[in-house]
């Protein structure tokens, strides 16, 4: 049977770990280990094992009529002229090359394409450089390393330079909700008690900077480093989250994606324009954010698979599956690594889009020569000051507490086996939950009966990897029963 062979980058998240997709001529495909990748040397984790399930159906065009690609770009067009209070969000699903041509469509309706990472607005501008990435190989080479995730559900093939870091002798530090094994130290401290870490510019802070990160949580961190010298890395959650995020100017004015959907509920947004972006996918509440999706005038969609939003967009304009592109990624670290497809339907799809809107068409070669030159200006450390605390709205305080733990699976709606919550031996033995029965949890969503698995964490805490009907926010108040 007939194959063709693409060297890529999983979409799983930031890493950016290296592999080959093997397409059959019935568009099936397959995974084959790219053992030469210097990010990954052939290893892919859970998700990554799983991409035929996720590459296994395209997004198709959706228009008024004629349903066709042409027919589509023209009903988005028609839509977004004269179309006021309109937004446009990219958080990093798809090469540079694509959200640099996403951006020119912006400047032509006179917007801003929003990456959906918040905290990016809530810090001075000057430390936004501080949080580009660094080498992981710096990683192995630090002295001490205190992680704030949890490597081995939300960013696994990290793990592999933590246990090389151990190797050389690193002291590892794990300061949260939940015990690692690979850690020789657990800490459940707060941010007051964060001198006594011990760091110092050979220590090495990781953290985790996605759409629904607290800006609070990166401040106290960037005061920590600041402080004792030591680097940190956050890493995120998109195949090229540090790509766009380093394309696109407008940190200081960028809408998170949480913000933007409160914009839409209040009619603020009336348009939305999305790139191989699904806030159906990346919202902790499914059912409210549909709600909200089906209040605007304009829904329109740019897609490379098909996901949840697809369904309730205006227009889709579908583009090739990621594999097969011509593009750049840039992942968590800073490196730079570029697909070996050669496709541009979605490059001139927008380029087409573009010119309907009555400004010039672009190609792949112009755009490429302009993220080749955004992605090598690297940012200016000029350094920053101390950085005050944000005021934050109220927390979940006393009983239960659902918490999101953000992973692949997560971000994308993938069926994962690991279809259970975390919870302490102590909640096990106060509600008499028997082994192997379920614990019952009630929001004001609704209730839900879950498998569980006890872990090391603190007391009336529940973690889940799964996106769960009755969460409301990333942290959630429960009422828990056995049963």
């Amino acid at each position: 049977m007939k194959e063709s062979i693409y060297q890529t980058v999983c979409p799983g998240c930031g890493i950016g770990c290296g592999l080959y997709i093997r397409e059959d001529n019935q568009g099936a495909v397959s995974i084959d280990f790219f053992k030469s990748n210097p990010v990954n040397l052939g290893k892919l984790c859970r998700f990554g094992m799983k991409l035929p399930h996720y590459f296994s159906s395209g997004a198709f065009c959706k228009a008024d009529e004629p349903s066709s690609m042409e027919g589509a770009i023209r009903d988005a067009a028609a839509r977004l002229k004269g179309a006021e209070k309109v937004a446009m969000l990219s958080v990093g699903n798809t090469t540079c090359e694509e959200h640099m041509a996403f951006e020119r469509i912006a400047k032509t309706l006179g917007s801003a394409v929003h990456t959906g990472i918040q905290a990016y607005s809530k810090l001075p501008p000057e430390c936004h450089s501080y949080l580009e990435g660094m080498p992981f190989q710096d990683i192995e080479k630090a002295n001490k390393i205190v992680l704030f995730i949890d490597p081995y559900v939300q960013y696994p093939l990290l793990v592999r330079r933590l246990l090389a870091a151990k190797r050389n002798n690193s002291h590892i530090i794990s300061v949260g909700t939940k015990e690692l094994h690979l850690a020789d130290e657990n800490l459940s401290i707060t941010p007051n008690e964060y001198s006594q870490l011990g760091l110092d510019s050979n220590s090495v802070i990781i953290t985790d900077l996605h759409p629904h990160t607290d800006a609070n949580d990166i401040i106290q961190l960037l005061n920590l480093s600041l402080e004792t010298g030591a680097k940190i890395l956050t890493m995120k959650p998109f195949v090229s989250s540090e790509g766009v995020n380093r394309i696109s100017k407008v940190k200081t004015t960028s809408k998170g994606l949480s913000q933007m959907m409160d914009e839409v509920k209040k009619g603020n947004i009336r348009t939305l324009v999305l790139l191989d972006s699904d806030p159906i996918e990346l919202m902790p509440d499914t059912d409210e954010t549909v709600k909200s999706l089906k209040k605007l005038d304009n829904l329109i969609v740019i897609s490379s698979r098909k996901s949840p939003v697809n369904e309730i967009a205006d227009v889709v304009i579908s583009t090739e599956p990621l594999y097969r592109k011509a593009g750049t990624f840039m992942n968590t670290e800073g490196r730079i690594q570029e697909n070996s497809g050669t496709g541009v339907t979605g490059i001139n799809a927008m380029s087409s889009l573009n010119k309907e809107l009555g400004s010039e068409e672009f190609e792949y070669g112009q755009l490429h020569e302009q993220v080749m030159a955004a992605l090598t200006n690297e940012g200016q450390k000029s350094g920053y000051s101390k950085i005050k605390n944000l005021a934050t709205a109220k927390q979940c305080t006393g009983g239960y507490v659902l918490k999101y733990l953000y992973n692949p699976f997560m971000w994308f709606n993938q069926l994962d086996d690991n279809d259970f919550v975390l919870i302490n031996l102590n909640m096990v033995r106060s509600l008499k939950l028997k082994k192997g029965g379920q614990i019952s949890l009630t929001s004001e969503n609704g209730n839900i009966k879950m498998r569980y698995r006890v872990e090391g964490m603190p007391d009336g805490l529940i973690l889940t990897a799964r996106k769960l009907p009755i969460a409301i926010a990333g942290t959630t108040s429960v009422k828990v029963e056995g049963c």
